[in-house]
């Protein structure tokens, strides 16, 4: 960084320098264009070099992570030294310019800074055709007009225009070269071939000859066509007066029939239109059709999952075209269905294979609704291949060599076998057909459609709020939500009355309207922009986010970070509350479009990134409801869907094992990555950030609220000085440290609270709350992933330690605080405690080991673990590979086959993992006498994974508190608590839980409220 400040030193020397120079050359009396000019030249190559060693400098000084302060102080020398050069520009330019003006010698200026080479242009040449005369002489114009250049000159010019050979070029040659002839020259030529006359000759007949012309060609062919005419007559004013009623009824003369039919149904529309004519209005009409024809075939292309064919087809508004493609067409469509027979006959080979329309068959949507032998029977018909879904071959002779992006098998994604619509039973024919297809179409989405949806920042001064905007270029104006408008006190500037003009020629009442200011930026706030919207009281209905799926991998391997995803972390509400339309969306383009291989296409804006289009391989976007039980540890923390859940620990649907399979992969990547010993001998790891944390909130003002109810609380139980102690002792073993004043950067502030545990090794301990965070703000386990699903693992581990004669358990003495945290990540650990000597004074500090609390630390103990005991020497192998299944979070559980396994499994263990600074400890196993020194308990019962071992028997039970008394009314919520109650992850007891989840089924059917005493059937049958 040194040697680059050096650097700099020197060149804004020579910058000032050049400047001062430059200055003195524009204050003189006499100027001399050359001298500004060469010393423009040199200040700007001076101030490239500048520009870049200031942008590297400031890259530096990001990563080294200054003060803001530092930072501002040299960004705005930068500007200085910009704007000091921007001036000079200024002062040059005009300068040159006002000299130009007043006739001297001095060139005209351009921008020397500037180092794009443009081609050189070229002389027009002209070769006698009429139809090329007025490109030809649009062109030589400037010459033939310029004063400064001599006659022969000019006659040398034209003489290179005319093609050696023409007719032009033997008049001119046939004047001797002099600059009295060169204007007779010209003048002969534009006697020749620029008359009037001649012109309308010329191109009357280029429109007759499109009326009478055979060849039929796309619409938008022909309009090009004629507007090149009527442009070219235009030009020569022949369109406004005498001609205009001859060329109205020539050019609809030149349209196809059904377009021509069109127009005249909509004339008596436009007829009232003022200033314009009817062959105006009419090409106006065109051109609507035109457009509209370019935006179907665009969406087509671009959602089109077969390849994109370049071979032209005939008109779609040929008469005998079957296609019905834009909205006025659709007044046509019954014109057509005569000839639709014939052009089948010959587009058979060209048209779908399923529904014979023109359209690629791996898009055909007739079959949506068909399982995949519907499909292949109709392809067997046709003698078509399952491949590439042409005719008279079969697929093992198939050449193709495209593959479905869902199962990468050899075939389109409508054969894949894995699309949920080729999974529907095949239906029967007959009236029962129609009723079932209705109702899966009611409960399926064979594919969705997703809109350019996105997260955006909502500003008004110091209030921020995250909201969904969509991109809508069909609406002329913008709109935002009248309610969120009134939170972020938005005052309106005016009012508007306006008519929505809907779809289907809709036209709404005049209503009228408020017209706000906003102020927007992206989520990271690096871009920001203010417009003008309109109130209204709600946008649309809702509109879906992009799932979870394979796709999201594609969209990483792009660089697309979206922030409109269903497992977003940003806290917004489903509604969409602003949308953007067509007068501000363009300047928020950037132009850069990626087409996905999932069908969908990217498109980037200054807001972030969106996507629109048709996703194929979606799951159902309906929630499959299975009556099997799970019961949870926690009542007031589950969802009491969760009782209708799969019963089997672990067993989820295919999309989410899918996506949990690659996050898991990614998860363990970049673990293994960034695991290292540091100096202290301990493992360290870093926070597994799932999402970008730069919308992860300071959450200090959460953090000092929550502090202060826990003072409050410590105080009047009389804990405060113990739970203080906490504190003292983890600053002493180095687990936590105090924040050295001054330090600044992206921070995020935990919550804690005392849990007390009377009879414990240790009564009271500080439990930190990582789920908390602002409104519209994510929290941090919402930005860190949780790794594996490590409940899945407890049927293993039990079934386990089940199948050998002695079983033996054992914990971590504090294992989550014996793994270090990566410096760079502990910021965002920081918290809040009081001063010891002063308890109205306030202290921050930051974790330096893993924290209870956060949604990744198991998974970060148990990957610390499995990673720690591929490494232990060979003699301990053994041992090892026991423990590597043994463990969950910090338990140890397993059994052997003899008291003398046990006693070498017992020694081995606690050196292979104090090795690794964990301590083993609280050993229990149904042979006492071999549990180690002050690990010897008298209690029979031990909790193991939410069991309950009675190591006497050496049997496992479920842990049932009696709770409940059946004298007390029984009520909704009373059977709810009891179906909640019982943590079973073996399943024992399914058979008696079914029971009282089926009685709070019904329940919800009666429309029970919680407190209401249930019927007396059901509560007979809740007793037996």
């Amino acid at each position: 960084m040194d040697a680059l400040k050096q650097k700099r030193s020197i060149l804004r020397s020579a910058f000032t320098r050049s400047g001062n120079n430059l200055e003195a050359l524009l204050a003189a009396t006499q100027l001399k264009a050359s001298d500004i000019e060469i010393n423009f030249e040199q200040i700007s190559e001076r101030f490239k070099q500048l520009k870049e060693c200031d942008t590297k400098l400031l890259e530096l000084l990001q990563k080294e992570n200054c003060t803001s302060d530092e930072y501002e102080k040299e960004y705005t020398t930068c500007e200085s030294y910009e704007d000091k050069f921007i001036a000079l520009k200024i002062k040059v330019k005009n300068v040159l310019a006002g000299d130009a003006k007043n006739g001297t010698d001095l060139p005209h200026y351009t921008d020397t800074a500037s180092k794009c080479k443009l081609p050189e242009i070229q002389l027009a040449t002209f070769d006698g055709n009429p139809r090329k005369w007025l490109n030809f002489w649009t062109r030589f114009q400037k010459i033939h007009e310029e004063a400064s250049i001599d006659g022969r000159d000019k006659y040398q010019y034209l003489i290179q225009s005319t093609v050696p050979g023409s007719p032009p070029r033997e008049i001119v040659e046939s004047f001797p070269a002099t600059a009295e002839n060169y204007k007779k020259a010209v003048e002969y030529l534009k006697e020749r071939f620029g008359k009037e006359s001649v012109w309308v000759q010329v191109y009357f007949r280029d429109l007759l000859q499109l009326v009478i012309s055979k060849n039929k060609c796309e619409l938008s062919t022909l309009y090009d066509k004629l507007q090149t005419r009527i442009r070219s007559l235009d030009s020569l004013g022949l369109t406004k007066d005498k001609y205009a009623n001859i060329l109205f009824p020539l050019v609809e003369s030149t349209l196809p029939v059904d377009i021509v039919k069109m127009w005249d149904r909509q004339r008596h529309l436009v007829q009232d239109t003022q200033g314009k004519s009817d062959l105006d209005l009419l090409m106006d009409f065109v051109k609507n059709e035109v457009d509209s024809e370019f935006r179907v075939k665009i969406s087509r292309e671009i959602f089109n999952t077969g390849k994109i064919t370049n071979k032209k087809s005939v008109s779609q508004y040929s008469e005998s075209k079957p296609v019905v493609s834009t909205a006025c067409e659709l007044l046509t469509a019954n014109d057509n269905n005569k000839s639709t027979e014939n052009i089948r006959k010959f587009k058979k080979f060209d048209s779908c294979i399923f529904c014979d329309k023109s359209h690629a068959s791996e898009s055909c949507n007739e079959v949506s609704n068909m399982n995949l032998d519907c499909k292949k029977d109709i392809l067997k018909k046709k003698k078509a291949c399952f491949v590439c879904l042409k005719r008279f071959h079969r697929a093992n002779q198939c050449k193709s060599g495209h593959k479905c992006h869902i199962c990468k098998k050899r075939h389109f994604v409508i054969l894949c076998p894995d699309l949920p619509s080729n999974k529907i039973d095949k239906l029967s024919n007959g009236e029962n057909d129609e009723t079932k297809t209705s109702t899966l179409n009611s409960h399926v989405q064979l594919s969705d459609v997703y809109l350019q949806t996105l997260i955006v920042r909502l500003c008004n001064g110091k209030k921020e709020m995250f909201i969904r905007a969509i991109y809508d270029t069909g609406s002329m104006k913008s709109y935002i939500s009248s309610d969120i408008a009134q939170s972020m006190n938005y005052e309106p500037i005016s009012e508007v009355n306006l008519k929505q003009s809907l779809f289907g020629a809709i036209e709404t009442d005049e209503v009228s309207y408020k017209n706000y200011v906003i102020e927007l930026s992206n989520v990271d706030n690096s871009y920001k922009c203010k417009f003008e919207v309109l109130g209204q009281n709600r946008i649309c209905s809702e509109i879906k986010q992009i799932p979870s799926g394979p796709w999201l991998k594609e969209f990483k391997m792009h660089g697309i970070k979206l922030t409109d995803l269903e497992n977003s972390t940003l806290k917004v509400d489903k509604e969409i509350k602003l949308l953007i339309g067509a007068d501000v969306a363009g300047k928020l383009f950037t132009g850069k479009i990626i087409p996905l291989k999932s069908n969908l296409t990217a498109v980037h804006t200054r807001l972030g990134w969106t996507v629109l289009g048709k996703l194929f391989g979606s799951e159902p976007s309906v929630e499959s409801k299975h009556s099997l039980i799970i019961s949870s540890l926690l009542t007031q923390t589950r969802c009491i869907s969760d009782l209708w859940s799969l019963d089997v620990l672990g067993i989820t649907g295919s999309a989410h094992r899918q996506n949990a399979k690659e996050l898991e992969e990614e998860t363990t990547k970049y673990f293994n990555e960034t695991l290292c010993i540091n100096a202290e001998g301990r493992y360290e790891v870093a926070l597994p950030w799932v999402v970008d944390n730069s919308s992860l909130p300071e959450n200090k003002k959460l953090a000092d609220k929550s502090l202060l109810s826990t003072k409050r609380k410590l105080m009047t139980s009389g804990k405060l000085e113990a739970y203080g102690e906490v504190f003292d002792n983890w600053l002493s073993l180095g687990i936590i440290e105090k924040i050295p004043q001054g330090e600044t950067g992206r921070v995020h502030y935990l919550p804690h609270r005392p849990v007390i545990k009377e009879g414990s090794t240790t009564n009271i301990r500080p439990v930190f709350n990582a789920s908390s965070h602002a409104l519209g703000f994510p929290s941090l386990n919402e930005c860190l992933s949780t790794g594996p699903n490590l409940i899945e693992i407890i049927p293993t581990i039990l079934n386990r330690f089940r199948r050998n004669y002695v079983g033996v358990t054992s914990d971590i003495e504090k294992a989550f605080l014996q793994i270090s945290i990566r410096e760079k990540d502990r910021d965002y650990l920081r918290f809040l405690w009081l001063r010891k000597d002063d308890l109205e004074q306030v202290e921050e500090y930051r974790h330096r080991r893993v924290v209870f609390g956060l949604t990744c630390s198991p998974y970060l103990l148990a990957a610390t673990l499995q990673c720690h005991l591929n490494k232990v020497q060979e003699n301990l192998s053994c041992t090892s590979e026991i423990l590597k299944t043994a463990f969950y979070v910090d338990n140890c559980v397993t059994s052997l086959d003899s008291e003398l396994e046990m006693r070498k499994f017992i020694l081995e263990s606690q050196i292979i993992m104090s090795s690794g600074n964990f301590n083993l400890r609280g050993w229990k196993s149904n042979l006492h006498s071999v549990v180690p020194n002050g690990d010897t308990s008298t209690d029979e019962n031990v909790s193991v994974l939410g069991l309950v071992w009675h190591t006497d028997t050496d049997t496992l039970s479920c842990k049932v508190e009696q709770t409940v008394t059946l004298e007390k009314p029984i009520t909704k919520r009373l059977v709810l608590a009891i179906a909640h109650q019982i943590f079973d992850p073996i399943g024992f007891t399914t058979p008696v839980m079914l029971i009282p989840k089926l009685i709070l089924q019904e329940t919800w059917n009666l429309k029970l409220k919680w407190d209401d005493t249930l019927p007396d059937d059901l509560v007979r049958k809740f007793k037996s």
